[in-house]
């Protein structure tokens, strides 16, 4: 994740753990989306934990070019695609959600762009085919109000919410 100061605040190792023991059922030869993929280790390990191809968006210049190291170094080049581009635009230009099984999005914290998000993603019609992740702040999740209609659960580690929201 990054934002335009490229300010990277990568997903532990901790978090990880949890999003994938969470959604292991759902992740075999699943197409993945990371938005906000910073240095791409959420996308890269929906990779070695089965998903068949992952899209990551990153905006950051610098970043992304240490992003495209990286699946260089961990060999998925032909399962991968990196996109330079603002997570927000590719989501209103390109973004389909029949393309995805899975789409994880890291956001910067507290800069609005979880409300964004819930208006773009977490309606029944723009979920992915499986499951939507977000991972915010608990200060975002609290001040933000989810479609009621919604399925999820949520699962804190520190600071952060990790929101897991399935097609009902």
């Amino acid at each position: 994740m990054s934002s335009g100061g490229s300010r990277i605040r990568p997903t532990s190792s901790l978090l990880r753990k949890v999003i994938f023991d969470t959604i292991r059922p759902d992740i075999g030869e699943a197409s993945f989306l990371d938005l906000f993929a910073g240095t791409g280790s959420v996308g890269l390990e929906s990779l070695a934990e089965g998903a068949a191809h992952c899209v990551l968006v990153e905006r950051d210049r610098p970043t992304f070019k240490s992003l495209q190291k990286s699946i260089e170094a961990a060999g998925v080049k032909d399962s991968s695609l990196a996109l330079c581009l603002d997570a927000v635009l590719y989501i209103k230009r390109s973004y389909s959600p029949s393309e995805f099984d899975i789409v994880f999005a890291d956001p910067p914290y507290d800069r609005g762009y979880f409300a964004i998000l819930i208006r773009l993603l977490f309606s029944a019609e723009m979920l992915p085919n499986r499951l939507l992740i977000a991972q915010v702040s608990k200060r975002e999740r609290q001040a933000a109000r989810l479609p009621q209609d919604l399925n999820y659960r949520e699962k804190i580690v520190g600071d952060t919410v990790l929101l897991f929201a399935r097609r009902a």
